[in-house]
């Protein structure tokens, strides 16, 4: 995970500037260092004192005042890993495909050789006009990721495309491009959340899992450049869950079952798969069509087990030439170790995390208590670590394991 960051944040002439303030203050909470430049029109949206009082930092407007004095626009695109462009106007992207530099941002960005983001603001018949997708084809062959814009209520009042994404968003792409790449082209699935198991329709057996972990781990895998494939049980559609999944393949499921399902039909194509969904083992024997009043239920429900979908998919693969690298995690209120290890010798795995969980931990926390064991032994162990760091740490384990003997290099 990417800590220290040298960002400049460009903010050009429109409303959404007020969001451009949120994000650079998300920047700096965690961790990155940032310099705002607004466009001389910008300050008519927000003032300069207010970035500057956000980044800690001086904030550019004109070449005479740099914030990194004479020649700021040169220092600064040799400062910046990332440069983020947020709110870009029409009128913006159309000046930065044509390759102005009439201004402190324009000049900053032609001398960027690192990742630049821009994130479109703009009413939607602006967005859709010919000129601006060509400018925006044009940013996007020189190099430049383009995140947005996202649909809803626009400056006129109208609803449509055109909005600036959210900060959050933008940060995933901040992450995303400058995480080093080293899982490039590898094919990965991961599960996660709970499933749920009906037995009419109001009343159901599921589990406290959120999914935490699980967008964790393939937030990571997606950020050091793998393709990612997400299947996840009925979790909480907020906000950051939402931009956690940005370009990724994402399949809703909810049952056992359809998880099962959705990753038989994927798992001979991937290179590794780990399982981090809380998959209930049992489901009613019969499902009621219609909801049950009180004096109806009965004292008792016949259940069946569920299929456990890891060690089902574990043991299809077994044999094949190319089976990928298989990874669970086992929530444990005991002994860490001797559940993990029970977990890794019945399913045939590669690996299991451990994780401590119990009436006031573990699920839906942001830190874990987890051990990495292999077919070797003890890994790592960690207490109290978060879970964006455990997903760091057990894709460093992945990656080590595939320059092994067993995986070779490739």
């Amino acid at each position: 995970m990417n800590r220290g960051l040298r960002v400049v944040l460009g903010v050009g002439a429109g409303i959404a500037a007020y969001k451009a303030a949120d994000l650079a203050s998300r920047l700096v909470q965690d961790g990155h260092e940032v310099y705002a430049v607004l466009t001389p029109d910008a300050t008519g949206f927000i003032g300069p004192l207010t970035f500057a009082a956000l980044t800690h930092q001086a904030v550019g407007v004109d070449f005479e005042h740099g914030p990194l004095g004479p020649l700021s626009h040169v220092r600064l695109a040799r400062w910046a890993d990332v440069m983020v462009v947020a709110p870009a106007t029409a009128d913006l992207l159309a000046r930065m495909a044509a390759g102005e530099a009439g201004n402190l941002l324009l000049a900053t960005y032609l001398g960027m050789e690192g990742p630049v983001i821009v994130a479109p603001a703009m009413e939607e018949h602006m967005w859709d006009h010919p000129a601006t997708q060509r400018n925006v084809e044009r940013l996007r062959a020189d190099g430049v990721t383009v995140v947005g814009p996202g649909e809803g209520h626009l400056a006129s009042g109208a609803q449509g495309r055109g909005r600036m994404a959210e900060p959050g968003l933008i940060l995933e792409a901040v992450l995303a491009l400058t995480t080093p790449h080293s899982l490039e082209g590898r094919r990965v699935l991961v599960t996660a959340g709970p499933t749920w198991e009906f037995f009419d329709p109001v009343r159901l057996l599921t589990n406290p899992s959120q999914g935490r972990m699980g967008l964790a781990v393939a937030r990571e895998a997606r950020n050091r450049g793998a393709v990612v494939t997400l299947v996840h049980g009925p979790v909480t559609q907020d906000e950051r869950w939402v931009e956690g999944t940005w370009r990724m393949d994402t399949e809703a499921v909810m049952t056992a079952e359809e998880m099962l399902t959705a990753v038989q039909s994927r798992a001979r194509e991937m290179d590794v798969i780990v399982a981090t969904a809380a998959v209930a083992d049992f489901r009613p024997a019969a499902s009621q069509e219609r909801k049950l009043h009180k004096e109806e239920l009965p004292r008792q429900w016949e259940m069946i087990p569920n299929p456990d979908v890891l060690r089902t998919v574990s043991a299809a693969l077994a044999g094949a030439p190319a089976r990928p690298l298989l990874v669970g995690f086992a929530a444990e209120t005991d002994d860490l170790l001797t559940g993990a290890e029970r977990k890794l010798r019945e399913k045939g795995l590669d690996f299991v995390v451990g994780n401590r969980v119990g009436y006031d931990r573990g699920f839906g926390d942001r830190t874990a208590t987890a051990v990495i064991i292999g077919r070797d032994g003890v890994v790592a162990q960690f207490s109290e670590i978060d879970k964006e760091s455990l997903a760091s740490e057990l894709w460093d384990v992945i990656e080590a394991a595939w320059e092994g003997p067993q995986w070779g290099s490739g």
